[in-house]
C-alpha cells in the first residue's frame, strides 16, 4: 500500500519555506530602508555621503544585527506554525479557507506582539 504522509509532503515543506522566507525577507527590507534612509538624506536633506554612513556605522552596532536575525527567524518559526496549523485544519471549502487565512493573519500578529515583547525585554 502506497500511502502519502500528508505531513511530510504538504506541511513539512511550506514550514520550512516560511521559516527560511522570514529572515531573508527581513534582510531585504533592512536593506531597503537603508537605502531609502540614505536616499532620503543624502539626496534630498543634502547631508554628506561620509557623515550619513559614519552615523550609520556607530549607530548600529552589531547586537542591532543579531536581534534582528533571532526575532525574524523566531517569527518565522512561529508564523509559519500558525499558518500550517490552520491551514491543516481548515475546511475545504471557499469559505473554509477565507476563515482560516483570517485566523492566520490574527493569530499570527498577535503572536508577533507578544513574542517581540519577550525577545526584546531577553536582549535589554
Amino acid at each position: 500500500m502506497m500511502a502519502v504522509d500528508p505531513i511530510q509532503r504538504v506541511v513539512l515543506p511550506r514550514f520550512l519555506g516560511g521559516v527560511i522566507a522570514m529572515p531573508l525577507l527581513a534582510a531585504v527590507f533592512s536593506m531597503i530602508g537603508i537605502y531609502g534612509a540614505q536616499l532620503v538624506g543624502v539626496q534630498f536633506m543634502h547631508v554628506d555621503a561620509g557623515s550619513f554612513w559614519s552615523q550609520m556605522r556607530s549607530g548600529v552596532e552589531l547586537v542591532d544585527i543579531r536581534e534582528g536575525i533571532v526575532k525574524s527567524l523566531i517569527f518565522g518559526v512561529a508564523c509559519s506554525l500558525i499558518a500550517v496549523y490552520e491551514g491543516y485544519f481548515a475546511v475545504p471549502t471557499a469559505e473554509g479557507v477565507g476563515r482560516a487565512t483570517t485566523r492566520t493573519v490574527v493569530n499570527s500578529a498577535v503572536v508577533i506582539l507578544f513574542l517581540d515583547y519577550l525577545i526584546t525585554a531577553m536582549f535589554l
